[in-house]
């Protein structure tokens, strides 16, 4: 009778902490399932929208979208029809941010890439690399990446 006393009242103490645990459960598996949703991805995210919409202000009508093009393309594309992914993100910035002349070799009537630091901040411009990457393949990206860490220290 004594143990059935106490395992009675033991249930009663446990009950109000039974909610607590189910709540407290409910929270670590929500926070589990959020860990893709972390501040560094919606920053990303964030990155990758305000590049959309300034490569649509300054460089989609010489460069084209997201898809067609070729390789050989003048200006060249840079979804992943184009060679922008062959290139460092060290060389790129410079490229946007200082332009680059009339090259040997290309037709006379070639267009030249304006220089953009009056434009574009240095953050802007990461903006815009960060969306052209978001055409790419994963093995261009990964390529492109292991470039840039080579080239870019």
């Amino acid at each position: 009778m004594v143990t059935h006393m106490r395992v009675a009242g033991l249930r009663r103490m446990c009950r109000p902490v039974r909610p607590a645990l189910r709540r407290g459960a409910v929270a670590v598996l929500a926070a589990i399932a959020m860990i893709g949703c972390t501040p560094a991805n919606r920053t990303a995210q964030q990155q990758e929208e305000r590049g959309a919409a300034l490569y649509q202000a300054n460089c989609a009508t010489c460069h084209g979208g997201a898809t067609g093009g070729d390789i050989a393309d003048i200006p060249p594309r840079h979804n992943a029809e184009g060679h922008t992914w062959h290139h460092p993100d060290c060389e790129l910035i410079e490229l946007i941010r200082n332009g680059m002349p009339h090259r040997p070799g290309l037709p006379d009537d070639a267009p030249t890439m304006p220089a953009f630091r009056d434009r574009l901040t240095d953050d802007e411009i990461r903006a815009v690399l960060a969306h052209i990457k978001t055409w790419w393949t994963d093995q261009q990206r990964q390529f492109q990446s292991e470039v840039t860490d080579q080239a870019c220290t």
